[in-house]
């Protein structure tokens, strides 16, 4: 379809079209959420001097509050970019040159999260992507590369902090077909009522390293954590998409698949940009919109930040949630913050 074409239609059709949802509910995939990048960021003290030694260093002049005052915000998607030094896992962007977080250990990380959630028993669920970042080892030796008891010891730390009953897993969604893509193509992810107050684990990398949390797990059987992965894959469930331009998203949305796109960048664009790539990550139907400046975190330049259209964090996806137009649509309140 031409780029222009489908953002006009996009527009013209709005954002709540209207045919039949299941008498059971919605699923949890019928939702569209705000989330963070690097959600553990904290702006680096030495910043001025390492964009002067290299400018691509400004990309790091931003700093997230911390987890639980991001979920009090409405945000409900983190990324957590780790690291595996002789302290465990921690939890950070650029060793030596941008290593402030504000929780230093995925575990610590992880304790923050399951504290709020226990006070806030029917959110919906919060979406955790985990990154191992590559440049570790090289900038510094002493950081290992992982290997797959090192990422059995990730499942472990989860397992260890959120019981089996608040966690979203493959097996659990899997059921009884023999490939989770399978599962999320005939069955569809769980219903949103039956997963509120749960957290669900996407491991980010791909290639090597995603090989070897396979390995063993082909189908993610005993696995905690989901995976970046593409439509045909055995494992097909959620897609790590950076660029909401993607005409394809849409369709992988209304299959069954849980896409994660960008939003704009005050730090790259200007507003008028910013406002164009948020919509059409909006109107794309991709269920967490990841930014740098969620509400709470306005670009120090330009107030900026990304919230959708009404002003939530939290939204019926426009692409896979309707209601028969006949029918007056309910109000309904779907992300709880309270007992």
């Amino acid at each position: 379809m031409n780029f222009n074409v489908f953002v006009s239609t996009c527009f013209l059709l709005g954002f709540w079209l209207n045919c039949w949802v299941s008498s059971d509910g919605p699923k949890m995939n019928q939702i569209q959420v705000i989330g963070t990048h690097n959600s553990y960021h904290k702006k680096p003290p030495y910043l001025d001097l390492a964009i002067k030694v290299d400018s691509r260093a400004k990309n790091w002049d931003y700093e997230h509050l911390p987890l639980d005052i991001q979920l009090d915000n409405g945000v409900r998607s983190f990324e957590l970019d780790v690291h595996k030094t002789s302290n465990g896992w921690e939890v950070m962007h650029v060793p030596h040159f941008d290593d402030k977080s504000t929780c230093s250990s995925f575990e610590e990380c992880l304790k923050v999260v399951k504290r709020w959630s226990d006070l806030h028993p029917y959110h919906v669920p919060i979406i955790i992507l985990v990154e191992w970042k590559v440049e570790g080892p090289i900038i510094d030796k002493s950081i290992k590369v992982p290997e797959k008891s090192d990422l059995d010891e990730l499942d472990g730390i989860i397992t260890n902090i959120f019981p089996q009953e608040r966690l979203i897993i493959p097996d659990m969604v899997r059921g009884d077909f023999q490939t989770l893509e399978e599962a999320i193509l005939k069955k569809g992810w769980p219903y949103l009522q039956d997963v509120k107050g749960r957290v669900m684990f996407v491991f980010h990398n791909r290639g090597r390293l995603r090989n070897i949390y396979l390995e063993g797990h082909e189908t993610l059987k005993g696995r905690v954590m989901f995976v970046d992965s593409r439509p045909g894959e055995s494992v097909g469930s959620v897609l790590i998409i950076d660029n909401p331009f993607n005409e394809k998203i849409p369709q992988w949305v209304k299959m069954g698949y849980i896409v994660r796109v960008f939003g704009g960048n005050p730090r790259k664009d200007n507003v008028e940009e910013c406002k164009l790539k948020d919509e059409i990550a909006f109107c794309s139907g991709a269920h967490i919109i990841s930014t740098d400046n969620p509400p709470g975190s306005p670009d120090k330049n330009t107030g900026y930040f990304t919230v959708f259209t009404d002003g939530s964090t939290v939204r019926w996806n426009p692409v896979n949630y309707h209601t028969d137009s006949e029918i007056k649509p309910e109000i309904i309140q779907i992300d709880y913050n309270s007992k």
